[in-house]
């Protein structure tokens, strides 16, 4: 299993995320429980990341998506 930390972390229900790996585990246990298209991109990415098969930022990059397509972004 690979864990790339993330070059800026993704805020999400008042964490920061900076790995793959962290985003699973958020997806699998604080996301709210409508998941839209985004969210299944996302989870998808992270866990190839998680294998080396999709780049860390690519995964960054879909957890963000689906972290605004949810509105789970922290207010600043």
């Amino acid at each position: 299993m690979e864990r790339t930390q993330w070059r800026r972390p993704v805020e999400a229900g008042g964490m920061a995320i900076t790995d793959a790996l962290e985003a699973i585990r958020f997806m699998d246990h604080r996301w709210p429980q409508l998941k839209g298209q985004c969210f299944s991109r996302a989870h998808s990415a992270c866990l190839a990341a998680l294998d080396g098969r999709v780049d860390a930022d690519a995964a960054r990059l879909r957890f963000a998506e689906a972290v605004e397509e949810a509105s789970l972004q922290t207010p600043h």
